[in-house]
Formats: structure tokens, sequence, C-alpha cells
């Protein structure tokens, strides 16, 4: 885990160390000082340097480079787990029954390149958390592959299983030229990649309060899958589908997996 951490902080670093040396710009102004017997030209260069991307210039030449530090692509939505191709549970899967299921994620630095004003292709890093608030009172066992569980002689108020993924999507954006009010449709597409942070397991019963566990629980330790999202201005909508088994070494949950679909803010 701390390995994954440490990849988390060294790609941050890089992403800012190679934005602050894309992002440079330089403009030289000239100061002309005459005398008797010369004239002596003097250039001065301001150097400004910004954090994250600027595609909003359309007097800039492409193609160019951009990246940074951004706070962006903020997923919110919900979550079904698919058996076999089907939203109906198993009998083996029945164990993962939920009441509600929603999905969260955000990008947190980005790099990549603008063909034109109309196309660009980036890759970026972030976060993404999935939550299944369980409807049966079990708890899932720790240090165990394949998954398995218990069932509670505890009635729980709150069951939420959580995981949470270090994401790496790679992404095709399009965008129209502006219209009469300076915004724009978009449409992005690529894969989505990511590498298991941690399970977690939220439990909330009268007989033991508020417990917490955490392990991998034989989560998928990589998952990958197609995603889209279609927006106007800086808003829009998204899906994406996870082609990988939601568990790993995990025979009876084979065929199990993730889609999500809401709302996408700072597209």
């Amino acid at each position: 885990m701390k390995k994954i951490y440490n990849i988390t902080s060294t790609l941050l670093i890089l992403f800012s160390i190679v934005n602050i040396a894309v992002a440079q710009s330089y403009t030289s102004t000239v100061t002309t000082i005459t005398s008797q017997d010369s004239t002596v030209v003097k250039k001065k260069t301001d150097i400004e340097i910004s954090i994250g991307a600027k595609d909003g210039d359309e007097t800039t030449k492409y193609p160019r480079a951009f990246g940074g530090i951004t706070f962006s692509r903020i997923d919110w939505g919900f979550s079904r787990i698919m058996d076999d191709g089907a939203f109906t549970l198993s009998e083996d899967n029945q164990f993962l029954k939920y009441k509600k299921a929603s999905n969260f994620g955000f990008d947190v630095a980005q790099f990549g390149l603008r063909a034109s004003d109309n196309f660009k292709t980036y890759i970026s890093a972030g976060f993404e958390w999935n939550y299944l608030r369980l409807e049966k009172n079990i708890l899932l066992n720790e240090n165990t592959s394949p998954i398995s569980y218990e069932d509670g002689d505890v009635e729980y108020k709150k069951n939420v299983f959580t995981t949470t993924y270090f994401r790496m999507p790679l992404t095709f954006e399009w965008r129209s030229d502006k219209n009469r009010k300076g915004e724009r449709v978009k449409v992005a597409f690529g894969a989505m990649t990511g590498v298991l942070l941690k399970g977690t397991q939220r439990l909330k019963s009268k007989e033991n309060g508020k417990q917490k566990f955490k392990d991998n629980y034989s989560l998928a330790s990589f998952q990958y899958g197609p995603f889209i999202r279609l927006g106007y201005d800086d808003f829009g909508i998204f899906a994406k589908y996870y082609v990988n088994d939601f568990f790993e070494k995990s025979p009876a949950q084979k065929n199990l997996n993730n889609l999500a679909f809401g709302i996408s803010l700072g597209f």
C-alpha cells in the first residue's frame, strides 16, 4: 500500500514539473538606448509560470503541449453491479445485494497534447470511489481469498462497502467551435484504468456503534474499461463500464462487473 501512495505522490510531482516546463511563456520587449557614438539594443525577457492548462486562447499555435495540477472532471452518479451481463445478482452473489450504489471521482493532474482548437488528447490522474450500501447484515472477512463473509446476528443501520482506486484515464476529446455565448459542445471518450488503494466496510449498529474495517477483500488490483462523456460548457454526463471482474481469485464472482453513470463537472 505504501508503494502505491509513493507512486501517486511521484506522479503528481512529475506532472507539476512537466507543466512548469511546458507552461513557460516568454515575452520580449526591446529598449533602445541612443548615444552620440552608438546605439545599444537591450532585450528584457519576462517568464510567466502558470499551473493548469489554458485552452481558451485561440491565438495559440497548434500543436501544443499542456499539463499541470488540476481539479476537474468531477464525476458523481449511480453505480450498478452487473452479474454476467444482467442487473439481477445470482444466488452466489446475493450477499452483495444493495439498497443504493454510487460512484464518485475526480482528476488532480493532467498532461497532454492539443492538436487543434477542436481536438486534444491527454492522460490524467485522480481518485475514484464506489459505494455499495448493502442490504444484508453481513460482515466481510478480512485477509481471505476468495471473498467470504459471515451472517451477523447484529442488525446494522448502516453497512457500506467502499472501493478506492487511483485512476489514470486516457482521453480523446473533441469540442465544437464557440457559439455566440462563447460556449462549446464537448465529447470525450477513452480508457479508464485504476489501481486499487483499499477496500473499506463501514458499519453502524445499536450494539457495536460505529465500526470501520480496511482490507483488499479480494477486490481487483487493477480495473479497466471504456468511458464516454458528453457535455456543454463545463457540465456533462458520463458513463463508464469496467470490463474486469469486480473481485479477483474468486471463481464464484466471475463475470461480476461494475457500471457507473451520472453527471460530470469541470468538463
